[in-house]
């Protein structure tokens, strides 16, 4: 093999640091520049989105914070109205449940007058009856003479 031929050492030195000092040069001058810019811009871009995702987090923390507020006031609006409206229902239910306790009792208090009515009624249509009954009967037995037959009997 050629390359383990100690008299070719000093040309293969040589041509091995020729191309060394070459490509780090061409590195050094060309590439590695060209690469750090584009890891410059990569880091900058990314530095504005991290800003810019920032500013929009500010925002969107704002308007959540605006929509709380908004929703926690819409709640205790809604729970005022709520408050109110049961309230009103109760009144109205206060009222329209006087207003039947009222007609009931009427009716009752109507009621109760004409069964007592109606009672009295039959009470004098009972005794109305039990009289014409009883004179019916006593005309049947023929009360009378046997009234007089004791009467004539008492005197003697």
């Amino acid at each position: 093999m050629p390359q383990l031929d100690p008299s070719t050492y000093v040309s293969q030195i040589f041509w091995l640091l020729v191309s060394f000092f070459s490509l780090w040069l061409v590195m050094s001058w060309f590439i590695v520049p060209k690469i750090e810019d584009v890891l410059k811009q990569r880091r900058q871009k990314i530095d504005d989105f991290v800003k810019k995702a920032e500013k929009i987090n500010k925002q969107a923390l704002s308007s959540l914070d605006k929509y709380h507020k908004a929703l926690d006031k819409a709640k205790n609006s809604a729970e005022a109205a709520i408050a109110k409206n049961r309230q009103e229902l109760d009144d109205t239910i206060a009222e329209k449940k006087a207003e039947i306790e009222e007609a009931l009792a009427k009716k009752i208090a109507d009621s109760e007058h004409m069964l007592a009515k109606q009672k009295q009624e039959t009470l004098e249509a009972i005794e109305h009856i039990s009289q014409t009954l009883a004179d019916s009967i006593v005309a049947k037995l023929d009360v009378k003479k046997t009234k007089s037959k004791t009467n004539k009997k008492s005197k003697a």
